[in-house]
């Protein structure tokens, strides 16, 4: 009887441990898909950062043109200085139409998905700053900048410049420009929100490179 008791108690310990090893292969392929499936979403994400990124610096560049010759212009119908056809070009500055571009798919997807995807809890939260506040912040900055070309500087030159080319605006009468003070209100509104703009627009570019980085250490993980 004692034989035959012992020989079931190691039956029993026998399946016991079968089961946990077999509990433990399970968990252990588990944590494997969430750690794959993590890491589709974190290339996912580094992919559509990379593009924002790129979008960052070309309105970096664009902007900073903006300023530049925004400045050289108000500077030369403040003194009154003469016309020249070289003029036109910055005249058309004042009146690009730079449209938001940054892309939110990678991020909404995330969320459909849920956040707790991501296992590094400040990634995470990176993320959720860079996109939901930054990116707004910018966003909010450039429909700035959109609405004053569309309700003071657009109506402004279609009524005393001539489009040339499709980049120049050539004025109607320069002499009436440089006596116009509206003009150079328009400039000056331009001028500041575009700095408002770029100084935005460097702080979250810096931003989305550093979540990038962040990014690149989970995947070397």
């Amino acid at each position: 009887m004692g034989k035959y008791f012992k020989y079931a108690i190691g039956e029993i310990v026998l399946v016991v441990i079968g089961i946990l090893i077999a509990l433990q292969i399970n968990n252990w392929n588990e944590n494997r898909k969430e750690r794959t499936r993590e890491r589709d979403v974190l290339e996912e994400l580094k992919q559509g950062l990379e593009s924002n990124k790129a979008i960052l610096e070309k309105r970096k560049l664009q902007f900073a043109d903006f300023k530049t010759k925004s400045k050289k212009l108000i500077e030369h119908l403040e003194a009154k200085r003469t016309y020249h056809d070289s003029l036109d070009s910055y005249f058309y500055v004042p009146t690009g139409n730079y449209a938001f571009g940054i892309s939110y798919a990678t991020f909404e997807n995330l969320k459909s998905q849920g956040l707790d995807i991501i296992s590094n809890k400040s990634l995470r939260l990176n993320l959720v700053k860079l996109y939901e506040e930054d990116y707004w912040l910018l966003k909010d900055q450039e429909t700035k900048v959109a609405n004053a070309f569309t309700n003071a500087t657009l109506p402004f030159t279609r009524k005393h410049f001539k489009l040339m080319n499709g980049t120049r605006y050539k004025p109607n009468d320069y002499d009436n420009i440089l006596q116009n003070a509206e003009f150079l209100n328009i400039l000056y509104e331009s001028n500041y929100l575009a700095q408002l703009y770029f100084s935005q627009c460097v702080k979250v570019s810096e931003t989305t490179c550093k979540v990038i980085e962040k990014i690149d250490e989970e995947l070397k993980k």
